[in-house]
Formats: structure tokens, sequence, C-alpha cells
């Protein structure tokens, strides 16, 4: 079927494609995508390829114009299975990037088990509500799976970008979690800025998040990783507004005026896909934080992704080589875990508006392929404790050879 991508087919199948099939059983992830525009009936080819009765949960990745009742609908009519996913700024699959397709990723009961919540409500959610959560989700995980611990476990987290919430969010969930590993995205609308639901057991919620605690019996490690460096050109946020994450003027003047002249770029022609390839660097002891801006207001203010405030120093970024980088860190991955992977991969969107202006989709597609990396692009990456922006942050899981 045109624009279908299976990564395990179900029987009858050739032997090649069976031996596969018969790894990823093993393995307990199974991961399939469609480009049909009709969203009925890309749920049904969908899952076609999917042993959906013995499904732990699935996650759903889909482009903003699947969001709807129709899918709702289509989930509705299998409700043995739990669904989350959430809209995004593009899929990822192991040919490369998607977008206005759907993904769905299966984690089979034989390699996992799961326990979920709904948070709601965003902007009220603290560290009291996070420790009740936490403990909740663990007591429970810990019925379905007494042998889970901190290194067998991971929580996955989706949630509504518009929000703005998910510093607190990462934070508080991260705080209560500790050595467990917190691997989340925001969600998004392919840069629309309109409306970013998340999908909890099948039905889409704005201002809310989905976390899942999910023990596995796979191998797995949490990765994160960008491709920037702070350059010796310095700026000071002097007018902001924090809690809508805007910014009016740097070093007294105008932003987006004096983030041109920084940055050696011409105003006039400064946009929304310009800003995406340079992104500011705020740096924390030895670590260093690329902190992009998503808008460019009428007044000249600058809408940042991340937490921003008045007084805080950044640094102009600058590009290291994107694929020469993206290649170290996955054969980091296969050092760590082998060859034989499937990356559950969160990537801020702006790093796909740099391969798209770089014209580099060909490099980054032959290395998601050889990687078998599976997600979407995201308005946020949430790693452990901190909302991070312009950086691939990913669970890799370590398949049977």
């Amino acid at each position: 079927m045109p624009g279908f991508q299976v990564r395990a087919a179900m029987p009858p199948v050739s032997p090649a494609a069976q031996v596969d099939y018969d790894r990823l059983m093993a393995a307990g992830i199974f991961s399939v995508n469609s480009a049909i525009a009709d969203t009925g009936s890309a749920i049904d080819e969908l899952f076609s390829g999917l042993p959906l009765e013995t499904s732990e949960f699935v996650l759903l990745l889909h482009g903003p114009n699947h969001t709807g009742e129709v899918l709702e609908t289509a989930l509705a009519q299998h409700p043995g299975t739990r669904f989350f996913g959430c809209s995004t700024s593009g899929e990822i699959t192991p040919g490369g990037y998607r977008e206005n397709t759907v993904s769905a990723i299966s984690f089979d009961r034989s390699g996992f088990s799961c326990v979920a919540r709904r948070i709601d409500a965003l902007s009220q959610f603290g560290f009291q509500q996070a420790r009740d959560l936490v403990l909740s989700m663990q007591w429970e995980l810990r019925g379905k799976s007494p042998e889970s611990n901190s290194s067998n476990t991971f929580a996955l987290l989706l949630i509504d970008s518009l929000s703005q919430a998910e510093e607190f969010v990462a934070a508080a969930l991260g705080n209560e979690l500790g050595t467990i590993h917190l691997v989340g995205g925001s969600s998004g609308d392919n840069w629309q800025l309109q409306r970013t639901p998340i999908l909890y057991d099948g039905a889409y919620f704005d201002d809310s998040a989905v976390i899942l605690l999910v023990h596995s019996t796979l191998d797995f490690r949490h990765y994160n990783f960008h491709n920037f460096i702070p350059s010796d050109k310095r700026g000071v946020i002097t007018a902001a507004t924090p809690a809508k994450r805007l910014v009016h003027e740097i070093n007294g003047e105008v932003a987006v005026t004096e983030y041109a002249r920084l940055c050696a770029l011409d105003e006039a022609t400064l946009d929304q896909e310009t800003l995406a390839v340079h992104p500011a660097i705020i740096t924390v002891g030895d670590r260093a934080y690329p902190r992009g801006f998503m808008q460019i207001l009428e007044d000249g203010s600058l809408q940042c992704a991340c937490a921003i405030d008045e007084g805080v120093v950044f640094r102009i970024a600058t590009q290291v080589d994107y694929i020469a980088q993206l290649r170290q860190a996955f054969e980091r991955m296969r050092h760590d875990l082998g060859d034989q992977l499937l990356v559950l991969g969160f990537e801020c969107a702006a790093r796909r508006q740099v391969v798209y202006q770089y014209q580099l989709q060909d490099a980054v597609s032959e290395q998601f392929r050889d990687c078998n990396v599976w997600g979407f692009s995201c308005m946020g990456e949430q790693s452990n404790s901190l909302n991070m922006n312009n950086s691939f942050n990913c669970l890799a899981f370590r398949l049977p050879s």
C-alpha cells in the first residue's frame, strides 16, 4: 500500500520477513506508519499490522490533520487496547521525516507493563501533586511487575505544548521519580500554534499531559544531545514577560532588532525558520542548553519555546557539523547496546527545519534507518527534570540479536 511502513508484518509472510517478525515478537515492540490522508482508513491500515490483542499500550503520533472525533471513534472500536499519544509537528520513521501521517508504536505485554495517569489543569500541578501521583503509580506498577525498579523502568511524558507548563511539570515529576529516567516531548501542530492536544485512553484532552510508568524486560538507555556550542556573542534579557515566555528587550534594545544584530542577520529577513538555526545558548556549569524562539511578535518581541526571565545572560549558538554529530550519537548507542536497536525519539521541531534548510534529509534518513528510529518532532523535550529545546531526546532499546 502506498505510503505504508510496517516494521513487523503479520503471517503469512516471506521467510525473511518472518525472521524480523519473530525478533520483534521476542522484543515486544511493533511500529507502523501510514500516509493515508483519511483518518479512519489510516487507522485501519495501521492496525492490520499490529497484534493489538497482546498490546500493553500503543503510542499514536500523528499530524494535526488527524486530530478529532474520527480518530477517537476508530480507536473506540478496540476497547481492549490502551491508546496514548499526541498531535505532532511531524513524524519520524526509519524512512526519514514524515508530515501529516500516523505512526503507531505498540508495546507488547510480553516485554512491557505500564501504568498511566492524566494530569489536567497543568498550571496548577505542583510538587505535592507530583509526589502523590508518582507514589501511586509506583505502587500500582509493583503490583503488576514486582521486579520493577529504577534500572528497568522509565517514565514517558507527553504534554500539551500550548499549556507552556512543561518546566513546572517536568521539574515536579523528575524530582519525585529520582533515578527513574523521565523522557518525553511536547505535542505540536506543524507550527500552527492553535491546538496541540494529548491522547489519553483514546480521547483527546487540552491543557493536559499523560505520564506513563513503564517496566521493560529489554535493556534501554536514555540519551539527549544537540548540535550547538556557545559563541562569543553575548546578550542579556532586559525586559520580559516570563509567564508568557516573551522577550521584549535584549541589551536594552527591541528584542528582534538586537537579536538580528547579534546573529549578524538582516532584521527584515528574520523569520521563524531563520530563528531555528540561530538559538540562544544558556550555560549552567559546564552544560550548554539551547533556547529556541518560536515567533516574532508585531512589537518586535520574541516568544521563547522554554522558560525565560529578565537578567538571563545568553550567547548566540554556533552549529557543529550536524550529520557528524548525529552519527556520533547513534554510534554511541550502538556501542552501548549493540547493533539491533529501536530508538524512540522526541526531537525538537526546529532540528527538522535545520535539516530542510541545509538539505540534509537523505543523510539524516540514513541514520534513522540504521538505528530504527521512530518518534516525532516536538515543541519541547523533557529530559528528566528539565524542559529542553533544539535537542534530540530518546530512549534506545536493545532488541534481541
